[in-house]
């Protein structure tokens, strides 16, 4: 099913982005703070650590437990929309804890997608990393989702910059 790839790969990223804001909540506390939304480190380091608790037992559990990612995507998504319609002065959303990840109108429809998916296995309960008698499956799935992870991580940290030099020159 593809609502259950995409949401295996959103629950990827957000787990990444969650480690990322942990070792680095600096961006994101500015980007928070810019949107004068709560931005202490604490806050943003609890922000990180909910996201991979969300990530992991997304992806282990599908189904139900996938409607922590439905709650964390809906912000995702509402503070895209904010910074991009207030042109908010941020650098970063502050998404994977770097400087140099703006937010983009690109940004925004990725996070609606994974919100989508992520709404879809919740209601069908539907597992996001399927299990069968073959150990080949599972593995074979799980490199696809890492794949699919780094190609998203690519696309929302690095079109934005690629984008805005192309103009530029």
């Amino acid at each position: 099913m593809v609502a259950a790839a995409v949401a295996a790969i959103a629950l990827g990223l957000l787990g990444l982005a969650g480690m990322a804001k942990m070792a680095d909540p600096v961006p994101t506390v500015g980007a928070l703070r810019a949107a004068r939304l709560p931005s202490s480190k604490s806050v943003v380091w609890i922000l990180g650590l909910v996201e991979v608790v969300v990530s992991v037992v997304g992806l282990i559990l599908g189904g139900p437990w996938a409607a922590g990612g439905v709650v964390l995507y809906a912000g995702f998504a509402a503070f895209t929309w904010l910074a991009l319609r207030a042109d908010l002065p941020i650098q970063s959303c502050g998404c994977f804890g770097r400087e140099d990840t703006p937010p983009s109108w690109f940004h925004f429809g990725f996070n609606v997608a994974s919100l989508i998916a992520l709404v879809v296995v919740a209601i069908t309960g539907t597992a996001v990393i399927p299990i069968d008698d073959s150990v080949s499956t599972p593995i074979a799935y799980l490199v696809f989702v890492a794949i699919g992870v780094y190609l998203a991580y690519l696309l929302l940290s690095r079109l934005p910059q690629t984008m805005a030099s192309t103009r530029t020159e």
